[in-house]
């Protein structure tokens, strides 16, 4: 049975970009393959199926707190259809394998550690880029530290 992993349609109000469309969605579909693509999405305008060949940073990856996955795992990719934890989910794509998982922990001075090994900023941008953020935009979203998770890849040309 697969695990259920939600993507934030919307940045957390947190955030300076709060509100603001995140692309997540499209940036999955960017990262997959738009033949798969979920219709009910289309229907309900929830991606703009123009932007996928375009976007910047297509989605390759997910970074959760915890360690709840490991290789081989399943996962159902969704979207809550309005708010969060008081609407429907909606999936987003069929049940996706996940190809590799990583230890990742971000430390009070905003270090990224992989492997216990601070990560060089062209790295950490990397990270952030493949979770189809900008390096400014992943650091606003981890914002509380220190924190510990793990990196869930369901793209086979990603390693770190």
């Amino acid at each position: 049975m697969a695990k259920v992993l939600m993507f934030s349609r919307q940045f957390p109000k947190y955030h300076p970009k709060a509100g603001e469309v995140t692309e997540f969605v499209a940036k999955f579909w960017a990262n997959r393959g738009i033949e798969m693509l979920n219709t009910e999405l289309l229907e309900d305008d929830y991606i703009n199926v123009s932007k996928i060949g375009y976007l910047l940073n297509p989605k390759g990856h997910t970074i959760r707190a915890g360690n709840r996955f490991k290789k081989g795992d399943l996962f159902s990719p969704r979207v809550w259809s309005g708010t969060p934890y008081r609407s429907k989910q909606i999936i987003i794509a069929p049940d996706t394998e996940v190809l590799e998982t990583w230890d990742i922990e971000i430390d009070e001075s905003k270090c990224i550690m992989i492997k216990n090994k601070c990560l060089s900023f062209q790295k950490e941008t990397k990270i952030a880029n493949n979770d189809g953020l900008s390096h400014e935009d992943f650091e606003d979203w981890f914002n509380v530290l220190p924190f510990k998770g793990q990196i869930i890849c369901w793209n086979p040309n990603i390693n770190y």
